[in-house]
């Protein structure tokens, strides 16, 4: 008797998912453009879960990236978020705060822009594919 569950079917979610996975590998240099094609279209005919997996094969997972508070990418953009934000808030303070809070246009704006750069997606375009190896002389 097997204790084994019946090989899901596959969603075009699950197919999409697949899609941007090999993309984000072709991307990164671990497929050729024959490779990536190839599995793109075992990708589009899979009909299982397994087969979905099949086509990741020998490839690593997809990792998400940290939001660590170590990471220097996230203090650097934070640190200038607040140094631009403190000095137009001084600017403000010090020449007497009359009328709007006009600081908090430069509040707004600069929070989009960290935003977009905090989030950022990379480009959805794929690159060339590399060229071939070079053969040491």
């Amino acid at each position: 008797m097997s204790t084994r569950t019946p090989d899901l079917l596959a969603s075009d979610a699950d197919r999409n998912r697949v899609a941007d996975e090999l993309r984000q590998h072709y991307e990164a240099g671990r497929l050729t453009l024959e490779e990536f094609q190839e599995r793109l279209d075992e990708t589009n005919s899979a009909r299982t879960e397994a087969q979905l997996d099949h086509v990741l094969r020998q490839l690593p997972s997809a990792k998400l990236p940290t939001v660590s508070p170590r990471d220097t990418r996230w203090r650097s953009l934070a640190l200038q978020y607040a140094l631009v934000n403190v000095v137009c808030i001084c600017i403000w303070f010090f020449g007497g705060a009359h009328g709007d809070f006009w600081p908090k246009w430069v509040l707004l704006g600069t929070l989009i822009g960290f935003t977009r750069r905090a989030f950022r997606h990379h480009p959805r375009g794929l690159p060339p594919p590399p060229g071939p190896p070079r053969l040491p002389r």
